[in-house]
């Protein structure tokens, strides 16, 4: 697998891992031979207590409870996840990068994706700050999630749903170039690119800590506090996905 344009590209690529999961640590190396990326040792949620977490004003219970759409707090592996990317974008500022990637440790390259990497590139405009490089859902705009998009202005009307206009508004990606999307709402936050620009933002938005991290990117990208966009094809995966059902593409893991 060639990770030339990837190398070439970014500052610095960070692999999220634990500093237990020795056996993932092993896998990942194999498929990623050839990237030049460092571990990212993250936060253990066996090492946390919601207790000690909310008086340490490490975590803010209330607002992760007004931002999330079911009004649930994070559990102590969310915020050990959320922690552990803040950890990245805290260093990528303190080392002064200007673009980075982040890797989750259980993802695989997607060939297809690869190889488009630098066409993605050129594509992007010069004031990007976020690119999916793996995600779940929302990529396709219809008719159909046009009506989907006015019942959910109508529950938010009547207080039944705590998503912005704007978020509903931009629920669905956007095409901008042959590769790429203008960011929705998205799930996973296993496989992305941000600028020093977001890093910032987004280390605001999560001290203390409120939101899961799939959530921080969506909210702020739907929202337009950061300039997302998605890939298309994916460029990663996570490990056991053989098919992207909004694409239709098969997904080569070698």
């Amino acid at each position: 697998m060639d990770f030339t344009p990837l190398n070439s590209f970014f500052d610095s690529i960070y692999v999220i891992t634990l500093e237990r999961e020795t056996e993932r640590q092993q896998k990942i190396a194999t498929a990623l031979e050839g990237l030049n990326y460092t571990f990212s040792f993250g936060i253990d949620k066996k090492d946390l207590t919601i207790d000690d977490l909310i008086e340490d004003k490490i975590y803010d219970e209330q607002r992760a409870i007004a931002v999330h759409p079911e009004d649930k707090p994070m559990n102590t592996g969310q915020i050990g996840r959320s922690w552990s990317h803040r950890l990245v974008y805290e260093d990528m500022l303190k080392n002064g990068y200007k673009k980075i990637l982040i890797l989750e440790d259980h993802i695989v390259p997607n060939k297809e994706g690869l190889a488009l990497f630098e066409e993605m590139t050129k594509e992007l405009p010069a004031d990007w700050e976020l690119l999916y490089l793996d995600y779940y859902k929302n990529l396709r705009r219809s008719f159909k999630t046009w009506f989907i998009q006015q019942g959910y202005h109508f529950k938010r009307l009547f207080g039944k749903l705590k998503w912005s206009a704007e978020t509903i508004n931009n629920l669905y990606a956007r095409k901008f170039k042959e590769h790429l999307f203008i960011a929705g709402v998205h799930d996973f936050a296993s496989a992305y690119a941000i600028t020093n620009t977001a890093a910032k933002k987004l280390v605001d938005l999560q001290t203390p800590l409120a939101f899961v991290s799939d959530d921080l990117l969506a909210h702020a990208c739907s929202n337009k506090l950061i300039h997302g966009f998605v890939s298309c094809p994916k460029v990663f995966l996570q490990e056991g996905q053989l098919q992207d059902k909004k694409t239709k593409a098969d997904y080569v893991e070698e």
